[in-house]
């Protein structure tokens, strides 16, 4: 029995849809019933803490479905992609079928402002970092449907009918743990992104290697370099983010009632 087998067997449950919840927005979790939470310490999970991200399963009912939430643990936190590597694996050997995803992220797109909420229809990846090198066997896999175009629809009808006014765009994900230069900025808009942060293309690219669907939301928490007068902080990324926690709740726990498999 490997790892992975060890601590799926250790944590006694199963989940259908996992949600990872971005800094600071705790409160967008759907209310669950028959909660039950596994901390990451106890599986023998080793992480360095990050204001903001609570690091443990929970799992819960949600209109007849079995939830997970939790926190990903960053690449900029360990320097390697292991973590990221095991967490998607246990998670799609806990019979995962479909990740909501949020990120906190950096408006890049100039028409962007800090609580405006933006579904991500694609991906830059700059981080030089891929979790499927040195794979065995190595696979060669297709990301023109990366983000399930099925589950986007669903989330656009929610923007709608709840007057949540999501935007759409392209997400880029650089190693951090600094914040982007202006130059960099410039860069990113001149190549068509429109939000950036520390995560989670590299959680999608592993979680998508895995036969999970993948649904992406970036919650804009901070304007970029070149365009807010102020420092950027953690702080501030928190802050917002717990201003948009209405909103993400809204939209999670309806597509929570719309997704059937």
């Amino acid at each position: 029995m490997d790892r992975v087998d060890k601590i799926v067997k250790k944590i006694k449950d199963r989940a259908d849809i996992a949600i990872v919840l971005g800094s600071g927005f705790g409160d967008a979790l759907p209310k669950l019933s028959n909660v039950h939470e596994v901390t990451y310490n106890s599986l023998g999970i080793k992480y360095n803490y990050v204001e903001g991200h609570s690091r443990k399963f929970l799992f819960g009912d949600f209109d007849n479905k079995r939830i997970l939430v939790f926190n990903r643990l960053h690449y900029y936190e360990s320097g390697n992609l292991d973590n990221i590597r095991l967490l998607y694996k246990i998670i799609s050997k806990l019979g995962v079928k479909l990740i909501l995803m949020s990120t906190a992220s950096g408006a890049v797109n100039k028409s962007f402002k800090p609580t405006d909420i933006v579904l991500i229809h694609d991906h830059i990846n700059l981080t030089g970092q891929n979790p499927l090198i040195a794979e065995k066997p190595i696979r060669f896999i297709d990301l023109k449907d990366v983000y399930d175009k099925e589950i986007l629809d669903i989330a656009k009808k929610i923007s709608v009918e709840y007057n949540l006014e999501l935007k759409e765009g392209v997400h880029a994900q650089l190693t951090g743990p600094t914040y982007e230069t202006p130059a960099e900025i410039k860069m990113l808009r001149t190549i068509g992104v429109d939000t950036v942060s520390m995560s989670p293309v590299l959680d999608v690219l592993q979680a998508y290697s895995l036969n999970m669907k993948v649904f992406l939301v970036a919650g804009v928490t901070n304007k970029a370099a070149d365009i807010g007068e102020e420092p950027i902080t953690h702080e501030e990324v928190l802050k917002n983010g717990k201003l948009m926690s209405a909103k993400l709740k809204t939209l999670f726990e309806e597509m929570l009632k719309r997704i059937n498999f």
